[in-house]
């Protein structure tokens, strides 16, 4: 039998029969579980609570009526009593979503946000299982320039409603998520990041531009849950607001390929939507990460997905895009030997200092190498800053 759309044919290493029999799937990414759904896409399935893990919210045994719309890496989803949206999640893949209602103080945060949150659900050993949202109208997505802009404005304002519940930088972890996924590709590419002590983590949010809706005659987000492919190869980390930003840029470039301007059309829009230190000078400096360093970890996370579900020309694009990245990092490179110019100058005023105190040289001699010692950290430093790449 051939395989559903939901099913990682580029990576699994275990049949789909066994998967199903013995409920691991087994992938050279690791293993999860899958579990049989089949009795959910009858009405009948519905008709009494599941008895494994935990059913949350609004929960209706009353259901008379199931249409399945779609079929994706993404899972399954059905359409209940023409009123509710299920979405089911064969593999398991994490509960970012359900997190969202189910913790209180992040549902009353995101109210009134252009975000639709789940009404009920079915979680087990901490994995959204099935997610209840209300009807919604899906907005295929289609390379429009005002609602990529309209949406990251949306995206600002949903993560600026967090801004309470951030996290400080944990720099240390996002280079452990890159260098995981950098091994299990076997890339020839590496980057890790120092980052700005502003570029803060918050509650995971999976938002897409093919996860805009329609509620109500305005557009908003779905939720989404993580990839199968960052389910098995990364933890469950905080990221930026700036990662997701660079997420949406992602897809957008590859619907069309971006330009500059728009690329920068992107960022400020986003900038004005959400706190200033977020998109302060040292949050999108090149040199700290800033905005590439997402773009990268973007595009490396794409390729795991697009090699988990052999979608060839996804990874003939992604392939591309780092084989420029080692043009970038060779000019960064270059700016850490300006960089360390710096340290010249501290240490020519430090040997200044001390030799005038020692009176190994005169106050004049003492004077001049003073000079030259700030002269030399201030021209590098500036140069330093003028060669910063531009986070577009």
């Amino acid at each position: 039998m051939s395989e559903p759309a939901w099913w990682p044919i580029g990576i699994a290493i275990s049949s789909f029969e066994d998967a199903q029999s013995d409920g691991q799937l087994r992938t050279s990414y690791g293993r999860t579980e899958v579990w049989d759904f089949e009795s959910l896409q009858k009405p009948e399935g519905w008709h009494s609570t599941p008895k494994d893990g935990f059913v949350w919210g609004q929960w209706d045994t009353e259901i008379k009526t199931v249409e399945t719309l779609s079929i994706s890496a993404q899972g399954l989803v059905l359409l209940l009593n023409s009123t509710v949206t299920a979405v089911i999640h064969p593999a398991h893949r994490g509960d970012d979503v359900s997190r969202l209602s189910r913790y209180e103080p992040w549902k009353k945060a995101l109210q009134d946000q252009p975000l639709l949150l789940p009404i009920g659900g079915w979680s087990v050993d901490g994995n959204d299982r099935v997610l209840l949202f209300p009807m919604h109208t899906p907005i295929p997505f289609e390379s429009q320039e005002s609602t990529v802009l309209e949406m990251v404005n949306k995206l600002g304002v949903i993560h600026s409603s967090f801004e309470s519940f951030t996290t400080p930088n944990t720099e240390r972890r996002w280079n452990d998520r890159l260098k995981d996924v950098e091994d299990k590709l076997k890339s020839n590419t590496m980057w890790r990041a120092p980052h700005s002590s502003t570029t803060l983590g918050l509650p995971r949010l999976h938002l897409s531009l093919d996860s805009i809706i329609e509620v109500n005659g305005e557009r908003m987000f779905l939720p989404l849950s993580r990839s199968l492919s960052e389910h098995l190869l990364c933890e469950s980390d905080r990221l930026p607001s700036l990662a997701s930003l660079m997420m949406l840029e992602h897809q957008w470039a590859r619907k069309e390929g971006l330009s500059e301007s728009q690329r920068q059309k992107m960022l400020e829009t986003w900038s004005s939507s959400v706190p200033s230190s977020w998109s302060s000078r040292s949050a999108l400096s090149t040199v700290q990460g800033g905005a590439w360093v997402w773009r990268y970890h973007a595009t490396i996370l794409e390729l795991a997905q697009a090699n988990a579900f052999a979608d060839e020309e996804t990874v003939k694009a992604c392939e591309q895009w780092l084989r420029d990245v080692s043009r970038l990092q060779a000019h960064l490179g270059a700016l850490r030997l300006w960089k360390s110019g710096q340290w010249v100058g501290i240490t020519g005023l430090a040997v200044s200092f001390f030799s005038w105190r020692l009176a190994t040289l005169t106050e004049g001699q003492s004077l001049l190498l003073a000079l030259l010692s700030l002269g030399v950290g201030i021209a590098t430093n500036v140069i330093y800053r003028l060669k910063d790449p531009k986070p577009y």
